[in-house]
């Protein structure tokens, strides 16, 4: 991270994840290029991340002398509704009209601090997890760690149908992370994982800090054997109880959630916070 936190930060915009990537003077991000004859069209994910006001007044001086058709832009979660606005006029002075998110979700759940809390029914779900598996925490791994968390994860990819990214976002990810392992009592073998990132912002909506520690719940996933033993709500409450009480953390997003997409995801995070938050919207742009 840099010395003082980032103007827009999104772990998702690593080079790493995949894509297309280009950086700038203060700026970088992700994106996918199509194109139509001579024209060129660009969609940027959740982007970009800019470590200053400066560099997404860089960011978008580089999109406007590229030549380009089209131009979609996700912004990511933004912690601070005077922030977003902030960003979201510098967009549409230059021509940026807003519109919804299509491929990503409009929405975020947030976990805080003084409301993590699960009732008696969520933690029977917790405490059936104990009995099966003993959970660690760790904010460092080692490469066999993190060969055996890859093992799940395209496990995962498999049984769910997604397109796997490269171990190295793992590898990435791992420089400033925390993350729950559960380990089988039976048999001591990995049955799942949930993997953290730490990121900083300034203010936020939600308290008077100068700045924030966020962990974002980036990526999780089980065995067989983890599944059978339904895990996932006491792998969870271990990593988020341990980054509230002994990380300093202030604001674990659980990045993703949408009441309209029909997520299938969404009922799991809901059992953990039920604080929905909008990000700050989809902007296009046609340059034609």
């Amino acid at each position: 991270m840099a010395e003082l936190p980032y103007y827009i930060f999104d772990p998702g915009q690593f080079k790493e994840f995949g894509y297309r990537f280009f950086e700038g003077d203060g700026f970088y991000y992700r994106y996918q290029l199509s194109k139509r004859f001579f024209w060129k069209n660009i969609y940027i994910p959740l982007g970009p991340v800019c470590q200053t006001e400066k560099g997404f007044d860089n960011f978008l001086e580089h999109i406007k002398k590229t030549r380009l058709a089209k131009v979609t832009i996700d912004l990511p979660m933004i912690y601070s509704k005077k922030l977003a606005e902030e960003v979201i006029k510098k967009l549409t002075k230059v021509g940026y009209k807003k519109a919804d998110y299509f491929f990503q979700d409009e929405e975020t759940l947030l976990l805080f601090k003084d409301k993590f809390k699960l009732d008696s029914q969520k933690m029977n779900s917790v405490n059936r997890g104990y009995k099966s598996v003993n959970i660690i925490i760790k904010d460092k791994l080692t490469s066999q760690e993190i060969e055996e968390i890859y093992k799940i994860y395209l496990g995962s990819g498999q049984r769910i149908g997604f397109v796997p990214k490269t171990k190295e976002v793992f590898l990435k990810l791992s420089e400033n992370c925390l993350v729950a392992l559960a380990y089988g009592k039976e048999i001591n073998e990995l049955e799942g994982y949930a993997f953290g990132f730490f990121a900083e912002c300034g203010k936020t909506d939600f308290s008077n800090k100068d700045i924030n520690k966020i962990l974002s719940n980036m990526f999780t996933g089980t065995t067989d054997k983890g599944r059978e033993h339904k895990i996932g709500h006491a792998v969870h409450y271990d990593l988020f109880k341990t980054a509230f009480e002994k990380y300093g953390v202030d604001i674990v997003d659980l990045r993703g959630a949408s009441r309209t997409k029909n997520r299938s995801y969404i009922h799991f995070k809901h059992d953990f916070s039920d604080e929905f938050y909008n990000l700050p919207g989809s902007f296009k742009k046609n340059y034609l």
